[in-house]
């Protein structure tokens, strides 16, 4: 049966009712039709029923957790956008969700400026709500492939962003991954443009010698954050890169 709602339906996890009540009402001002669960098990059943596009899921329930109700969606559909909201995430359990294909995290006490930004993140990478599983663009599941294979992790680095050879800006990744990353930067940007990236990333003699990436291309872009695809890089940099997240891999267990 077809929906009627153009927007794509979210459903929203959490045992706190406050937070479910608010995330309700800011959604359905922004058109989203919202689903609720107070708990991990009610949320696989409406899960289940309802295929939602979009799962905002607490991280930390009674009974059964959000890595349990992740992986159960995973197991349901491996293309499903999940966002995960959590009060006391540690760098160890972000890097567990994201080996699990989590799609973004959101901070409890959220402002909404930070919410809207997190929803068009999520929802860059949505389809129409009527597409069918069949009908979905094979870059898809290429790119939640792509997200195990190239963990990701929430630390900071400085970068310079060039065109042409040229600094046009300067910025900080917040989302690393030997794929790509996300980037907090002000400069003028749009989805579908190239640039180039210089990478300060200490080695274990602390030598910052920037890192470079020829070609990256900008896969969404909002509110001075835009993400990043790395697409052509020195084999020489692609493996300091590789080495430096293999470091972090290690010292986030």
């Amino acid at each position: 049966m077809e929906r009627k709602s153009q927007m794509p339906r979210i459903l929203v996890v959490d045992d706190e009712e406050g937070i479910r009540e608010l995330l309700e009402t800011v959604l359905r001002r922004r058109g989203h039709d919202v689903l609720l669960a107070d708990s991990g098990r009610k949320a696989l059943d409406v899960f289940r029923r309802e295929r939602p596009q979009v799962t905002i899921l607490d991280l930390t329930m009674p009974e059964m957790d959000g890595f349990a109700v992740l992986k159960q969606i995973r197991s349901v559909d491996p293309r499903a956008q999940v966002m995960i909201l959590t009060g006391t995430g540690t760098s160890t359990e972000e890097q567990r969700a994201r080996e699990l294909g989590v799609t973004d995290f959101l901070q409890k006490g959220f402002s909404l400026q930070a919410l809207g930004a997190a929803m068009d993140r999520v929802l860059s990478y949505v389809g129409s709500p009527t597409d069918s599983i069949a009908t979905k663009p094979t870059e898809e599941p290429r790119r939640m492939e792509d997200r195990r294979k190239f963990p990701r992790f929430w630390v900071q680095f400085p970068i310079s962003l060039l065109k042409e050879g040229v600094i046009i800006a300067e910025g900080t990744i917040y989302d690393l991954s030997a794929g790509g990353c996300a980037v907090d930067s002000q400069a003028n940007v749009l989805k579908g443009d190239y640039v180039g990236l210089q990478l300060y990333l200490a080695d274990h003699q602390g030598s910052t010698t920037p890192l470079k990436v020829d070609v990256a291309a900008v896969r969404w872009a909002i509110q001075q954050k835009f993400g990043l695809e790395f697409i052509s890089m020195p084999s020489g940099d692609q493996e300091r890169l590789r080495r430096h997240i293999k470091t972090l891999q290690t010292t986030s267990r």
